[in-house]
């Protein structure tokens, strides 16, 4: 198992599944296939939808590492539906998972569209890609046991014998109908075109992992059309009985003269064929001979050689292992003809690195406009004399409208209503501090007591879900990098670790609300330096509604508006 990481891994669950790869060693003696770390997000809180990507040399998977916080059990996984986990086998308690919500499959079955419209747009045709979901936490037991939800829905455990069946079950999915298998240059490509940043798998690590060698991308449409047509079996033709021939006694059915002849066509077309494949490798031996004898550099760059094997589609010119310009991308344009312009790249699902800030970008915008208000009265008052006081006031009051219309730059004010996903929220309470010290408790405080954050946003908001009131606490922590702020997150989604103080903690009321979260539900994301923590409860006394309610209001909150998390 070949594992690749070229950046740090970002959640405890993704480190503790490739330490585990790790242990398997590379090679073919466990299981040969590739796993390299692609995170997929979707939306302004970049929430996961798929952390990795598996080849085997059937087909692919998309891979979800999923942690189970604050919860321990068996889990029963449904292929529709929220997860359950409980002391035993059936229902039990919804499923948390770290980040919010209780079933990965929705988020994975993007992740592998996404994945398909890439490969295809670099040329690649995926075929049938299986999901794999692997669950990371206290758990002691899964139903079904074998993990297999059909349809290309494989679940496992962070153990060999539950991954390995994992792994075995996707690859036979994917490779139901699949004329060929992946070849060292497919995955180069296809890694290359669903984003692997830093150094790829050579070709002999690719080879050792069982994936056959070939110097050309061999899965693109055009090369798998007549595959799949070969690979289909024939039905066998109806017997119909032969006439009977006749022939004269003691002469053979065969004319030894015409098989004589037949026989040297043959041998001639043979040794033909021979010196024109010693033609075309003559070559590329002497490129691999000055290769050898002064290095890749010295070697100008050849087109891509159009041979029976196909295109080379996807593969850098700068990583080829040594066998010069075999894998250049593409010819350079003639003198005169414009080049191609590259293709679009617009991710399905949504942007893979941070987006811009929305706070930052309506703040540029209401500073723009009000320069342009103030140039617009000094104009004035240089034209106008005396009587541009009254102007002045006059023009002041679109400004002044227009900051208390973007309330994005100073966060919510109490009352503010927002909307999200069908879900009414009314802030009710907000409160920015400039340090988390004192203003967390259990474990995380001893966090800030070693490492404070750069600024804390608090509030509290009211709701109605299926008709109960409830409370919902939001917490937006600015540690001032994203390491710090990987750091807090993963241990406040650790059942125990305690947590940021909410405002009820505090003391602060509101008219109808708790005196405290009982019984709440958590969701959590990261966002470059900063951590949004929610966590959701009843409001009424004594009241039991579905925690599966609270668990999808908690992860519907992570996008309120909240203020920057820096002290005023």
């Amino acid at each position: 198992m070949l594992a690749l990481t070229p950046m740090p891994l970002q959640t405890a669950g993704e480190r503790a599944l490739f330490a585990e790869l790790a242990r398997w060693d590379t090679g073919g003696a466990v299981r040969g296939a590739v796993v390299a770390s692609i995170p997929v997000v979707d939306g302004p809180m970049e929430r996961r939808l798929s952390d990795a990507v598996l080849f085997v040399p059937e087909g692919l998977a998309v891979v979800r590492v999923v942690e189970v916080v604050r919860q321990r059990g068996v889990v029963t996984a449904l292929p529709e539906g929220s997860w359950t986990i409980g002391p035993g086998e059936g229902p039990g308690d919804v499923l948390q998972l770290s980040g919010g919500g209780s079933t990965p499959l929705d988020g994975l079955m993007r992740a592998g569209m996404d994945a398909a419209v890439r490969l295809r747009r670099a040329g690649l045709e995926p075929g049938r890609i299986a999901r794999l979901t692997v669950l990371v936490g206290e758990i002691t037991g899964l139903v079904p046991a074998d993990g297999d939800l059909g349809e290309g829905d494989q679940v496992a455990l962070l153990d060999p014998r539950s991954l390995l069946l994992g792994i075995a079950r996707a690859a036979r999915y994917t490779g139901v109908d699949n004329p060929r298998l992946w070849t060292t240059a497919d995955v180069r490509a296809a890694l290359e075109a669903l984003g692997l940043t830093g150094r790829g798998p050579t070709v002999q690590e690719l080879n050792g992992e069982g994936f056959p060698y070939s110097p050309y991308v061999l899965r693109t449409p055009e090369l798998l059309a007549p595959a799949a047509m070969n690979a289909t079996p024939r039905p066998a033709p109806e017997s119909v009985p032969a006439a009977p021939v006749a022939h004269p006694a003691g002469r053979p059915l065969v004319d030894p003269a015409a098989a004589a002849a037949v026989a040297a066509a043959v041998i001639r077309a043979e040794a033909e064929a021979d010196a024109r494949a010693a033609a075309e490798v003559a070559p590329a031996d002497a490129r691999l001979a000055e290769v050898a004898a002064h290095g890749p550099s010295s070697v100008p760059p050849s087109p891509p050689r159009d041979t029976l094997v196909g295109p080379t589609v996807g593969v850098p010119a700068e990583e080829t292992d040594g066998i010069g310009g075999l894998f250049t991308r593409s010819t350079p344009a003639p003198s005169g003809d414009p080049a191609p312009p590259p293709a679009e790249d617009v991710p399905l699902v949504g942007p893979r690195r941070r987006p811009a800030s929305r706070r930052r970008t309506a703040l540029l915008v209401a500073g723009a406009l009000l320069l342009v208000v103030v140039l617009g009265i000094g104009a004035a008052l240089a034209f106008s004399g005396g009587d541009g006081d009254e102007r002045a006031t006059a023009a002041a009051t679109p400004s002044e409208a227009s900051d208390e219309a973007a309330p994005e730059g100073t966060g919510p004010e109490p009352g503010q209503r927002e909307v999200v996903d069908g879900l009414a929220f009314v802030a009710q309470e907000v409160r920015v501090d400039d340090t988390c010290v004192g203003n967390a408790y259990g474990t995380v405080a001893d966090f800030f007591a070693d490492s404070d954050c750069a600024g804390l946003a608090r509030a509290l908001y009211s709701t109605e879900i299926a008709g109960r009131p409830a409370v919902v606490s939001v917490a937006v922590v600015d540690m001032g990098d994203s390491a710090g702020a990987r750091a807090l997150r993963a241990l406040t989604d650790r059942n125990g670790s305690g947590n940021v103080g909410d405002l009820l903690r505090e003391g602060v009321r509101y008219e109808g609300g708790p005196e405290q979260l009982s019984g709440a539900e958590y969701a959590s994301a990261v966002s470059g330096s900063t951590v949004t923590i929610v966590e959701t409860a009843w409001s009424g006394p004594g009241d039991t509604g579905s925690t599966a309610d609270l668990d999808v209001a908690a992860a519907t909150a992570l996008v309120l508006p909240m203020p920057e998390p820096t002290a005023g």
